[in-house]
Formats: C-alpha cells, sequence, structure tokens
C-alpha cells in the first residue's frame, strides 16, 4: 500500500510542478544547466501561501538530491527538497479542509515546537534556456 501513495505523489508532484508558471537560469558558463535552489524555495513558498493561513513562515529549504533527464523529447528535472515552516498559534491552519495542496507531500507537524516539515519533489520542465 505504501509504495501506490509514494507512486501517487510521485505523479501528483510531476503534475503540479510541470503546470507552474516561472522559469530558472541555466549557468551556461559552467556547463550546468538545472534549476535554482531559489526558483524551488520560491515555488515552494508559494504552495504554502495557498495552503495555509498566516501566520507562518519557511524558515529553511534544502535541495537534497537532484537529477535530469529526458522523456519524450522534453528535458526534466526533478528536485527531492525537504523544508521546514514555523508557525504560530495554537495550530497550523489551512485554508481549505485538510490542505489539499498538500495531498503529495509528506508533511509532520511538531505542535509543541510549532514546526512543520514538508518533504517531496519538485519538477521541472525545460522551456528555451529556463525552467518551469
Amino acid at each position: 500500500m505504501r509504495g501506490f501513495w509514494r507512486r501517487t505523489i510521485a505523479v501528483s508532484l510531476m503534475t503540479l510542478a510541470l503546470s507552474c508558471s516561472g522559469y530558472a537560469a541555466c549557468d551556461n558558463e559552467q556547463g550546468s544547466c538545472e534549476p535554482s535552489v531559489d526558483d524551488a524555495r520560491t515555488k515552494i513558498e508559494q504552495l504554502l501561501d495557498s495552503a495555509f493561513l498566516a501566520p507562518f513562515s519557511l524558515s529553511t529549504f534544502e535541495k537534497l538530491e537532484g537529477r535530469g533527464f529526458e522523456t519524450q523529447g522534453q528535458k526534466v528535472y526533478e528536485m527531492r527538497f525537504l523544508a521546514v515552516i514555523n508557525y504560530s498559534g495554537n495550530r497550523l491552519q489551512c485554508r481549505n479542509k485538510l490542505c489539499p495542496e498538500l495531498h503529495n507531500y509528506l508533511v509532520e507537524v511538531d505542535e509543541a515546537a510549532k514546526k512543520a516539515k514538508i518533504a517531496g519533489w519538485l519538477l521541472f520542465e525545460q522551456k528555451g534556456s529556463g525552467w518551469r
């Protein structure tokens, strides 16, 4: 059953990431062409803003690993990340019941510490010299 949910999460993340707009730059001087951590952080901040009611803040964002590949003639980059948010108030509150925006991510809430960890995958598709 766990494998089913992981595949479901991966497919959903790919759909979400490919539908997001915005571009990350390639560093052609060093021969490296992948989305930047800052661009990924911005995407996660947008996702969290759509999922949670304020007040909360993104305290850390880490790229855990990433890899680029080509599928059906398109260059794709997947990035595994871990984000930690701090919140105030009694509970971390969703804008909509059960935070449907985060169903494809692992979310662990530590109410005593008033922190939440969000982990998952972001997928980017290369468009021209950038990523969306």
